[in-house]
C-alpha cells in the first residue's frame, strides 16, 4: 500500500477525531502498516474503527480526478506541508491542493463580513496589495465581500494568495466568485481538507477557519457583525498565539461590532500597514509610493485622512485650516488620483 493512500484512508476514518489521528501518526514511522495489523500503542476499539475503512477504490479514483485537475495531495508527511499549519492541536492530515505553497512564514490572514460596505472592500484590497507587494502571502476564504477583496488586492503585488475553501477542490463557492477562483488556481494556491465532490455544507466553514488561522502569523478583521465567522478566525488565532488585529468603526453601525469587540478583549487595533509589519513582519520594510508633487499642505490633509472614508467636515476640524482651503485642496488629490470623492461628502485614500 502506497503511503499516500494510507494517510488519505485515516484521514477518513469515521470515529476518530484529528487530534487522535495526528497522534496516531506523529507514533508512526509509517502509516501504511497501520491498515495492516494493530501496532501496540492502539487500543483495540481505535484498531476496529481503523480496520473497519474499506473505500480505497474512492480514493484511488479521486487520486486519479486530481491529476487531471493538475492538482495534487499534500499530507502531514511532507515538507511542502506548512509547518505553522502542522503546529495547531488538530491540523488535517491531508490537504487537497491547486496551484504553489509559497514557502515560508510570511503568510497574513485577512477576513471579514460577506455584507461588507465599499469602504470596507477598499480597505481589505489596499492593504493586501500593499502585504503582497513586499512579498506576503495573503489567506482568506474566497467567500463573497472582504474575503475576495483581500485575494484580488493580494493578486495586484508581487506576493501569493491563498484561498482556503470549505468544499472541494472542484466546487466554487461561492459561483460568483469563479473567475477569481480560476486566477487563484493559476498565480496562488486554492486549499482544502475535503475530498472532491463534498459540498459547501454550514458546518465546513468554521472547521475551515482553524486552517486560515493555522496558516497565518496574524489575522486582521476588517468588518464583522456580532456573530460573524471571522470571529471564529481571530479567536481560533488568537489560541494558536497568533497576532490578532482589528480594524475599528463607528459604535453605532452593527456591521462593525464584532471587530470593535474583538479589539475590547485585546486585538491589537489597526489604521495603517505599518502597524500590521511592525507588529507581524518586522523584518519587512514598507516602502510607500507619494502622490506625484505633493506639497507641504497637501501632504498635511493627506496624512490626516486615515485609512477608512472620512468626512469632509472631520478633515476640516483635524486639519484647523480655513473651509475654502481644505476644499481646494482636496480637489488638488483628487486631480492627483491621491484620493477619491464618495457620496455624502465622504473621501478614502486610493
Amino acid at each position: 500500500m502506497e503511503e499516500l493512500t494510507a494517510i488519505i484512508a485515516l484521514s477518513r476514518v469515521k470515529g476518530l477525531d484529528r487530534v487522535q489521528k495526528k497522534q496516531i501518526v506523529e507514533k508512526l514511522d509509517q502509516v501504511a502498516p497501520l491498515f495492516e495489523g494493530r501496532p501496540a500503542f492502539l487500543d483495540e476499539a481505535t484498531g476496529r474503527k481503523i480496520s473497519a475503512f474499506k473505500a480505497w477504490k474512492e480514493i484511488d479514483s479521486e487520486l486519479v480526478r486530481l491529476q487531471r485537475m493538475n492538482a495534487e495531495v499534500v499530507t502531514i508527511k511532507d515538507r511542502a506541508y506548512p509547518g505553522a499549519l502542522k503546529n495547531i492541536p488538530d491540523p488535517p492530515l491531508v490537504l487537497y491542493k491547486k496551484g504553489a505553497l509559497p514557502a515560508g512564514e510570511h503568510t497574513f490572514a485577512i477576513v471579514g463580513s460577506r455584507r461588507a460596505t465599499s469602504e470596507g472592500m477598499h480597505i481589505s484590497e489596499k492593504i493586501a496589495e500593499t502585504l503582497s507587494t513586499l512579498g506576503v502571502t495573503v489567506a482568506s476564504g474566497l467567500a463573497r465581500g472582504i474575503d475576495a477583496s483581500a485575494h484580488r488586492g493580494a493578486l495586484k503585488g508581487a506576493g501569493k494568495t491563498i484561498a482556503v475553501l470549505g468544499c472541494g477542490l472542484d466546487i466554487c463557492y461561492p459561483a460568483e466568485n469563479k473567475r477569481l477562483f480560476d486566477r487563484i488556481g493559476e498565480e496562488g494556491a486554492i486549499l482544502t481538507e475535503y475530498s472532491l465532490g463534498l459540498q459547501p455544507l454550514a458546518r465546513n466553514f468554521p472547521e475551515r477557519n482553524r486552517i486560515i488561522a493555522g496558516l497565518s502569523k496574524g489575522i486582521l478583521v476588517v468588518e464583522a457583525a456580532e456573530r460573524s465567522g471571522s470571529l471564529i478566525t481571530a479567536r481560533l488565532g488568537a489560541e494558536y498565539g497568533k497576532d490578532v488585529m482589528a480594524i475599528p468603526g463607528s459604535i453605532f453601525d452593527n456591521g462593525y461590532k464584532g471587530a470593535n469587540a474583538l479589539i475590547k478583549e485585546g486585538a491589537k487595533l489597526i489604521d495603517s500597514v505599518e502597524d500590521i509589519i511592525s507588529e507581524c513582519f518586522p523584518d519587512l520594510r514598507l516602502y510607500k509610493e507619494q502622490p506625484i508633487d505633493m506639497n507641504s499642505n497637501e501632504d498635511y490633509i493627506y496624512s490626516i485622512m486615515g485609512m477608512g472614508k472620512i468626512h469632509i467636515d472631520e478633515v476640516i476640524e483635524k486639519s484647523r485650516m480655513a473651509t475654502k482651503e481644505v476644499m481646494a485642496i482636496l480637489t488638488m488629490l483628487e486631480m492627483k488620483e491621491a484620493i477619491q470623492e464618495l457620496a455624502g461628502g465622504f473621501y478614502i485614500k486610493k
